[in-house]
Parts: C-alpha cells; structure tokens; sequence
C-alpha cells in the first residue's frame, strides 16, 4: 500500500452485506474507514461534510437514492481523487462495463465476502481480492474479478459521459451540469438543492433553463434527452431490474 493509513468509504445498503464488509475492510491494520453510507444520497452528503476525503470507495452498484452508476459519474466529475471499486453480487455485464467506462477502477464481486466458498476457492484459493483490489487502484490500475470476466479483452468501453460531455458540451456550466446528473437520479429538487448546497430557487430555477435550452417540458423528459445525448447514463438502459 502506498499510504500509511488509507481512508475508505463504503457505499452498501443491505446489512447483511455491510458489516462483513466492514470487518473485512478493518481486518487490514491501515485501513480506516471514515464514511458508512447505506444509499447514494448519504455518500454524496457525508463526501461533503467530512474533513478528509476517503482514498478509495468501495460502491455497491444497485443502491437507493442514486445508484451506483450514476454515482460513478458524478465522482468522476466532482470527486476525481476517489478510487472507485464496484462491488456487487449482480454480474450484469453491461452495468459492469458502463461502471468501468464511467471512470471505476475496479470491480469485484461479493464473493470475497466468504472466501470459503467452493467458488471463491475455485477461483482465488486463499489470495484476497479484495486488498489485491485496493492495491491495484491505488497504482492506477484496473482490477477486474474474473467471476465477472473470464478476460480482460472481453470488455468493451464506450465513450464516457466526461469525454462526450468535454467534445459536444462544453458550454453547459458546471453547476448545470452537475443538476443534470443529480436530476436523472430521480432526486426531488429539494435533495438536489442539498447535495448541490444550494437554495430551492436556485435549483429550479437551473431547471427552467435547461428545459428551455434543451425544449423539454418535464423533468422525465429531461432526464431522456440526456440518456439519448450522452450526457447522463441511466442504469435503466443496462438493466432492467435497477431501480
């Protein structure tokens, strides 16, 4: 590990999921973690208000309240330095790809949750994927589990929002763009307005704007002609049973 103490947050939502994950996380003597949210809107407001920002993030994918997906892209944006690693017992290989198209560095899948598993060991045997994990990102490398790829080469990226954004939409201002995002993650504007530390005014008024810059007349229809230019990803499109 580079750090000497790494601070990590971690975004899951099912109990049964969070505190092993917590204890596996802890077992590693310079880990530290500083931020427990149980949905996305949590995440984004603990980043706000916590003093030191974490080094890595390990992001359940499928999430209330903003889900992973979407959370990748606005890190992505606002929160460059964070080290995403998605974690998830789905292996939808499509999610999965927009995850990692959208900036995450790694991601694994919940059997390391009980690596005495038949097809844990199958796999891995008594290696750790999870701190394997860790130490990759931080090197800026990627870690792909191969329970969901069996190769590398098999992944197919597509363009992020960032970079379409950067080419087709660089005059949109930052604060527009960030309700854009927040917007397709069906928020009501007052949870926008918190996240973005923003009044209510303000963030309908970024509402009004945009619809009449981009000819819509509602905020569904907003959220589709985003999804349909690239400029937000919507997990609806990659699978069905996200919420």
């Amino acid at each position: 590990m580079k750090k000497t103490v790494l601070r990590i947050a971690i975004a899951e939502d099912e109990e049964r999921h969070l505190i092993p994950l917590i204890k596996e996380v802890t077992a590693y003597q310079k880990n530290e973690i500083n931020i427990v949210a149980k949905n996305g809107l949590e995440l984004l407001m603990a980043l706000q208000n916590t003093k030191h920002l974490p080094d890595i993030l390990l992001l359940d994918i499928k999430m209330p309240k903003i889900d992973g997906l979407i959370i990748t892209q606005y890190l992505t944006y606002y929160y460059p330095s964070i080290k995403i690693i998605g974690v998830s017992s789905h292996s939808n290989e499509a999610l999965v790809t927009e995850v990692l198209s959208e900036g995450a560095f790694g991601f694994i899948t919940k059997f390391f949750l009980k690596r005495e598993s038949a097809v844990y060991q199958g796999t891995y045997g008594n290696r750790n994927i999870l701190f394997e994990a860790m130490e990759a990102v931080l090197d800026n490398k990627e870690y792909i589990d191969s329970l969901l790829f069996n190769q590398r080469d098999s992944i197919k990226k597509s363009k992020s929002t960032k970079s379409i954004i950067r080419e087709n939409f660089a005059n949109i201002p930052n604060t527009h763009m960030e309700y854009l995002i927040l917007n397709a993650a069906n928020l009501s504007h007052t949870e926008i307005a918190k996240v973005m530390n923003k009044s209510l005014a303000s963030v309908k008024n970024y509402f009004n704007l945009l619809s009449a810059e981009f000819i819509v007349s509602n905020r569904s229809e907003l959220v589709y002609h985003c999804t349909t230019n690239g400029i937000v990803k919507h997990p609806r499109f990659y699978d069905k049973s996200a919420n």
